[in-house]
């Protein structure tokens, strides 16, 4: 009778939410109904509360009585309250969940974390609310998106205005370390970016001058092997076709928004190799009683690789990589001497024996050169 008695305040409970009522949830609570039974479609009542805006406060009294709020549930109506909350838009009661501890990397069957979800389902203000929680950096920069050889000419005229993030990405293995992911948006209006670079597969180098600005280069090298099989494959024909056949790397310019402002280049270089601003670390990194959030060390996110920056080139047109057309030439070719290309260019030409891009000679080492 005890047991029957116990359902029948459960199912109650999820009328009571549903109706709105917090004075009836919180009785029925004295009375000892359950916070994490599940109703005919496998949700409790909190996340039947995430479901609706309207359900707020209702939401706001599950979590003040001790509701699960990283509570699971596949199916249909799976992931935790805030998968629920992110997919419906619901700005608020996302900020109210992760207020109260809600784990923002969890994945949800589909392998999305409630980030991913509202990026797809397009609420840009959800996107916000939950980046802003959890990135070691976010702010406007510039991107300079015309071709090299032409920034030194008109640098402000080659670069836009782009929203930028640098956040955790979700695990399956909560043992293995956090990887970091940057987000580039077009704007901060927008919900899904435009370019997202994984960080642990990428290259950056410091802040540096480069031609009359002052910017961080990062190089995607997340290439899939049947992509860089083919193009291994073909061989060269003419310079043009030579630019085109070589693996072509994103890569990725950013300035700070203010021509000169180190400060903000300085603390987005570091955010990419996992290290937060120290007067502002994300909200999950912080230690709270009342949300039980560990703070993570700093070898619990992976670090990119940081190459050392290319050598300063004085000759603007001549200075190029004659390959890529982007990346200084800084490597010559032994024996025949030609300073032609970017060491990583020319160690591809040389282990696929195809000589060297200026005379055709063999090429039997490669070296750099470092101007002084």
């Amino acid at each position: 009778m005890g047991q029957q008695q116990s359902q029948t305040k459960d199912e109650i409970l999820f009328q009571e939410v549903s109706n709105n009522n917090v004075q009836g949830i919180k009785s029925l609570c004295r009375e000892g109904a359950g916070l994490e039974g599940v109703d005919k479609l496998g949700r409790t009542p909190l996340i039947l509360a995430c479901t609706d805006d309207d359900l707020y406060d209702v939401a706001k009294t599950l979590l003040e009585l001790g509701s699960n709020v990283n509570a699971y549930r596949s199916g249909c109506n799976g992931g935790t309250p805030l998968h629920h909350a992110a997919r419906r838009g619901l700005v608020h009661t996302v900020k109210l969940l992760l207020s109260h501890g809600a784990k923002p990397l969890i994945l949800d069957d589909e392998i999305q974390t409630a980030l991913e979800v509202a990026r797809t389902e397009g609420y840009s203000n959800v996107v916000r609310a939950i980046e802003s929680h959890i990135c070691l950096f976010s702010g406007c920069m510039r991107e300079f998106c015309g071709p090299s050889f032409l920034e030194s000419f008109a640098p402000r005229l080659l670069s836009r205005k782009v929203w930028v993030v640098v956040v955790p990405t979700g695990s399956r293995n909560p043992t293995k370390p956090l990887k970091l992911e940057l987000a580039v948006y077009d704007s901060l209006q927008v919900a899904q970016p435009r370019l997202v670079m994984d960080l642990w597969k990428a290259n950056l180098e410091e802040p540096k001058s480069y031609q009359s600005d002052d910017l961080v280069m990062i190089i995607d090298n997340s290439k899939s092997p049947r992509c860089m099989r083919q193009r291994r494959e073909s061989g060269f024909i003419s310079q043009a076709r030579r630019w085109a056949q070589v693996d072509r790397q994103i890569r990725l310019k950013l300035a700070a928004e203010i021509k000169g402002d180190m400060k903000q280049l300085n603390w987005f270089s570091e955010a990419c190799k996992g290290v937060p601003q120290p007067m502002n670390p994300p909200m999950f990194m912080k230690t709270s009683q009342t949300t039980n959030v560990s703070p993570l060390r700093d070898d619990d996110l992976t670090h990119v690789d940081i190459s050392l920056p290319s050598p300063k080139i004085e000759n603007k047109e001549d200075g190029l990589c004659v390959i890529c057309v982007d990346a200084p030439s800084e490597a010559v070719c032994v024996p025949c001497g030609h300073v032609a290309g970017c060491i990583s260019c020319l160690k591809e030409i040389k282990n696929k024996k195809m000589g060297c891009p200026v005379c055709r000679a063999n090429i039997d080492q490669v070296i750099k050169l470092y101007h002084v």
